[in-house]
């Protein structure tokens, strides 16, 4: 389906491919009340839309002067030299109950699955600011009244 199509042309199929998944949010956030696509979801979204479009994304978690990173190269299977390189700037996670090591795999998870969320654009509502989701529910006595 996609085949001689480069890796800026597989990205968009992707994005596209994403955008109509029929995968529902799994996760439910009780507290916030809001739903979620759960990290397993991402990881599974991510695995179809680069199969379909003949895409393979490697995650490395680094480091450099400037402090820690994770790294998506989307490699082309067509054309391996054919590639993209994303970053996304992150921190070690504070996890109680455990040592360095746990955090560090911790904070490779998280920052994988949010640049792969990033970089196919599976959005989560509750990760915008200005999302509806995080408007408090104004009561009746709250909002404005109208005086003519």
């Amino acid at each position: 389906m996609c085949s001689k199509m480069n890796i800026y042309e597989k990205l968009d199929k992707a994005r596209d491919l994403v955008r109509n998944t029929k995968h529902k949010k799994a996760g439910t956030n009780e507290y916030s009340k809001y739903d979620y696509f759960t990290p397993e979801q991402v990881e599974m979204i991510v695995a179809e839309v680069c199969a379909e479009t003949k895409m393979i994304p490697l995650c490395n978690l680094r480091r450099d002067e400037h402090g820690l990173y994770q790294t998506l190269t989307l490699v082309n299977h067509e054309d391996v030299k054919d590639t993209l390189v994303f970053e996304l700037a992150t921190v070690q996670g504070e996890m109680k109950a455990t040592n360095a090591t746990q955090q560090m795999g911790g904070t490779d998870t998280y920052s994988e699955r949010y640049i792969k969320m990033k970089v196919f654009q599976i959005k989560d509502n509750n990760l915008d600011p200005d999302s509806k989701d995080h408007e408090p529910q104004k009561k009746a006595e709250d909002l404005p009244t109208i005086r003519r």
